[in-house]
């Protein structure tokens, strides 16, 4: 019973962990234009970016809005984690991303 109770309560704290550490919070947005879509997302090149933190073409992951039909020159706002990789185009954590009027 004891071995049973152990195993319940490690299971349900190792769930509550990947839960909490799943949980992202946006840190950092820019807007920009869709230039090149393809099957990992799109290439997205910088119009504004409220933290000046980013510049140029960006790897944008959209699957993060899959009720949104995107398409090359659309407005896009993006919001991610502030952590940016260096690769090439630059990667980052897509968190959300959005059409702009």
């Amino acid at each position: 019973m004891k071995k049973k109770f152990i195993l319940i309560f490690t299971f349900l704290l190792c769930g509550g962990l990947l839960f909490i550490l799943s949980e992202s919070e946006v840190k950092a947005t820019f807007t920009g234009v869709i230039e090149e879509i393809n099957e990992q997302g799109a290439v997205v090149y910088v119009t504004e970016d409220e933290d000046n933190a980013v510049s140029g073409i960006i790897a944008v992951y959209l699957a993060k809005n899959p009720d949104e039909t995107f398409q090359v020159g659309d407005k896009v706002k993006v919001g991610y984690d502030g952590t940016i990789r260096d690769t090439a185009p630059i990667g980052i954590t897509t968190l959300t991303v959005e059409l702009v009027e």
